[in-house]
């Protein structure tokens, strides 16, 4: 097992102090949760496209090209269309 020291201002040390109180966890494992965390989130999110690349999701679906910013307006126009007819 690896041994890391960490330099943490005030405000930080505080911060890492709360958490511990608010969790019952110690700093080590508040540390190493936290680790996990962010690497779930960042390389998980990153592994999860690629793979859709290679499965070809992306982009191999027909519609408008900013559907996924304004699939709100996309779905109002949808519906309105299906309850006017």
């Amino acid at each position: 097992m690896k041994m890391l020291s960490v330099r943490l201002d005030n405000a930080e040390a505080a911060a890492l102090n709360a958490l511990c109180a608010q969790t019952g966890l110690t700093q080590s494992d508040l540390i190493k949760r936290s680790i996990a965390e962010l690497a779930r989130r960042t390389v998980g999110a990153r592994w999860q496209a690629e793979l859709a690349c290679e499965l070809g999701l992306i982009g191999s679906f027909a519609g408008p090209r900013d559907f996924s910013a304004k699939s709100r307006r996309y779905l109002r126009r949808a519906l309105r269309e299906k309850t006017s007819r």
